[in-house]
């Protein structure tokens, strides 16, 4: 079935026959986000290749191609509704209105009000209640408060991405239990697939990369905890003179306050902020780079740790919360507030090679149990715990 398009009002349920167990609508606005967008279009892939889904699919306008090449089977609706406005409370239910849906998905925190179906919500994380940007007004916390506390209230099911994120429901919200299902984000099995040496050396011609190289996924956000990662690398580079260089890919400009504070620390010709790069290009970096440094201070998941682990790259993260969970037995768990700590670390990695090969077939083990299939599988069983059908 090729996709269907439709505006709010001109959806037409007859040209979409039902021949599914589940019919499904997935809201899927924040496609290109940074992480919930890898995750929508992993949803989508899967949930459009089983023959148990009959699936609709809410994006917004100028991203129906793209929800095409994910979900070629979807009937694909399209709403002009931003997020976090009050249109998207009106707007998104009008989409939904006349479609012969079973059940609908949110894959974020904000539901929007009078949705017409039972709902399943995907919360990943609490993140912005302990690190709130700092540009946000206490207005856009109380906002925060209340849509996750109504998403907890209206879902019929809440699918968390991990053990941690689970437990801050329950603490902050005193969510119900019983409602929440723990569906932890996948790898993809593709990651293990090395480029060619030439692959190799253009991509390192064309970011001007020297090996060996630290990785960092990240966006500039203080729970992220970049200060920490520069001024570890500072450190290692003036302890053992490490060869190679730090480099940053995601939201970090070249022109962002790291830069101006690697300048400061005399390290900035070992520095690369690359910023945000084509799928390829990270999929490729991995293993090109010597290890993945990701010392965050509080994770829902945390993705990337997951992904170098998936490609067969060392990995040093946090002990704490979600990254403690994957990382155990496979990562170098390391306190992240302890510069001294991870920039040891850091040298061990680089320089002992039988803890590498370790670490390698670790991490490769437990990227292997935790695949997006497996995810799919499981998200499924929520949409049918929320259909009363366990």
């Amino acid at each position: 079935m090729r996709p269907k398009y439709s505006d709010c009002c001109t959806s037409h349920p007859e040209d979409f026959p039902y021949n599914g167990d589940v019919r499904l609508a997935v809201d899927a606005r924040k496609l290109t986000d940074f992480g919930i967008g890898t995750y929508l279009s992993a949803l989508l892939r899967g949930l459009d290749e089983r023959g148990d889904i009959q699936l609709s699919v809410v994006t917004r306008p100028g991203h129906e191609g793209r929800v095409g090449g994910l979900a070629p089977s979807a009937r694909v609706l399209t709403t002009s509704a931003g997020g976090y406005t009050v249109a998207e409370h009106l707007k998104v239910p009008t989409t939904l209105w006349r479609e012969r849906v079973d059940l609908v998905h949110i894959p974020h925190y904000v539901v929007p009000a009078f949705i017409p179906r039972p709902i399943v919500t995907t919360i990943h994380d609490v993140i912005q209640l302990f690190y709130p940007p700092s540009d946000s007004p206490s207005l856009a916390l109380l906002y925060l408060r209340l849509t996750l506390r109504s998403a907890l209230r209206r879902s019929r099911v809440v699918i968390t991405v991990s053990r941690t994120s689970r437990r801050d429901l329950i603490n902050l919200f005193k969510a119900d239990p019983g409602r929440l299902m723990v569906v932890p984000n996948g790898a993809d099995p593709e990651l293990s697939a090395r480029p060619s040496s030439a692959e190799v050396d253009a991509l390192k011609e064309f970011y001007g990369l020297q090996a060996p190289l630290v990785l960092v996924v990240a966006n500039d956000k203080p729970h992220k905890n970049l200060d920490v990662v520069l001024r570890s690398y500072h450190l290692a580079l003036r302890r053992h003179r490490v060869p190679g260089q730090l480099v940053f890919v995601g939201g970090v400009e070249p022109s962002s306050r790291l830069a101006v504070r690697a300048e400061h620390l005399g390290i900035a010709d070992r520095v690369r902020f690359l910023g945000r790069v084509p799928q390829s290009h990270l999929r490729a970096l991995y293993h090109v780079a010597a290890v993945l440094l990701h010392v965050s201070l509080y994770e829902g998941f945390g993705l990337p740790v997951l992904e170098a682990m998936g490609a067969g790259l060392p990995v040093v993260t946090s002990n704490i919360g979600a990254m403690r969970e994957l990382g155990e037995d496979a990562a170098r768990l390391v306190n992240p507030l302890d510069v001294d700590e991870v920039a040891r670390a850091v040298e061990q990695v680089l320089v002992d090679d039988p803890l590498r090969r370790r670490m390698v077939e670790a991490g490769r083990r437990r990227a292997e149990r935790m695949t997006w299939e497996r995810t799919i599988d499981e998200t499924v069983a929520a949409y049918r715990r929320a259909l009363g059908e366990d």
